[in-house]
């Protein structure tokens, strides 16, 4: 099977697994995820963090209609990973990014389900595994790198300008490191055409609790990759324009915080809102194990609001505001997407 598929039947396979059993241990992940919330809820101050939600009032139209704009430029980037094949519109990778991030807010398994979801969402549309593949890992790598570089250039502008608690530096030096480890990495294996993927699926294949899941067949693994390379490495200035595209995604977030700043009343300098955005990347992929990351993300938040300078309850509230406006696009995605359980039942491998 080429590699979209072995994903994708995998989590099939895990899901159903999963499904056999009592979900305990998501249960226990989502009482915990509750319990920090209602922990951080009290201990900030429920008044004050009820004032700051309340202060938002009509700004929230506006950041729920930037948050929509982020949805579409992404989508715009993911359509220039496809745009050679024409059986899929515009529209229609709108569509599926955004069923795509209903099934990553409502799951508790992140992008492992979600982007296989969107690969089998492309080839309902008309393209092969393979190009539908490496489209979306395309996309979702420009889009980490940008991510990792907002990180770096974040953090070590915190690291340098903010006194930090030991445990807080240490973190910090930590995410700046592994984070230029990774593009250093992806940039050598895409300048030098390093088959770099197939190297890692062979090694995780050859473990026995990955193997009965997931089955790969080297060549397809290297023929999705060579298209991959085709997105990252061929057509350079193509590249450019999706690493372009991501970045405005990314500058609509940084937009989104100065509006709700703003709107609660917080006086702030010019690059608070860009090294609370640059500091809060990757929270969502590193608490992907607890549902919706109920209170983790909350906490996360005001921890790095009280490291900048600004009140740990405001962060706290932007929070629970941000968790709001991707609640109503996570329900705009599901409106859109199909039936999944029939998705589960008919995928069948080119």
């Amino acid at each position: 099977m080429v590699l979209g598929v072995g994903v994708f039947s995998g989590q099939v396979k895990l899901l159903r697994h999963s499904a056999k059993r009592p979900k305990v241990y998501r249960i226990a992940l989502l009482y915990f995820g509750c319990v920090l919330f209602v922990y951080l809820f009290m201990r900030l101050g429920a008044a004050e963090i009820f004032s700051h939600v309340l202060r938002v009032g009509w700004y929230f139209a506006l950041i729920t209609v930037i948050y929509v704009a982020y949805q579409m430029i992404r989508a715009s980037a993911y359509w220039k990973c496809v745009a050679d094949n024409k059986q899929a519109s515009y529209w229609d990778i709108v569509r599926i990014r955004l069923s795509g991030e209903a099934i990553q807010f409502i799951t508790s398994s992140g992008p492992f389900l979600a982007e296989p979801a969107k690969v089998w969402l492309l080839r309902r549309r008309g393209l092969s595994t393979k190009r539908a593949t490496a489209a979306t890992v395309a996309e979702y790598l420009i889009y980490t790198f940008t991510s990792a570089a907002f990180a770096i250039a974040g953090l070590t502008y915190v690291l340098n300008n903010f006194e930090l608690s030991r445990p807080a530096s240490v973190v910090a030096k930590i995410i700046v490191l592994v984070m230029g480890i990774f593009l250093l990495a992806a940039a050598s294996a895409i300048l030098c055409r390093v088959y770099l993927i197939g190297m890692l699926v062979k090694e995780v294949g050859r473990l026995s609790a990955i193997r009965k899941f997931l089955h790969f067949d080297e060549k397809d693994v290297t023929d999705t990759e060579d298209l991959l390379f085709a997105v990252l490495r061929d057509r350079p200035l193509r590249f450019l324009s999706i690493l372009a595209v991501e970045f405005a995604a990314q500058a609509l977030l940084v937009l989104e915080l100065i509006v709700l700043l703003r709107a609660i009343g917080q006086p702030f300098p010019a690059l608070h809102p860009f090294v609370i955005e640059a500091a809060n990347k990757f929270v969502g992929l590193a608490f992907f194990f607890i549902p919706g990351q109920v209170g983790a993300a909350e906490g996360t938040n005001a921890l790095i609001f009280k490291m900048v300078g600004l009140p740990a309850s405001a962060g706290f509230a932007l929070a629970i505001v941000r968790r709001l406006r991707s609640l109503l696009v996570a329900g705009l995605g599901l409106a859109l997407a199909p039936l999944w359980r029939d998705a589960l039942r008919n995928c069948e491998p080119d």
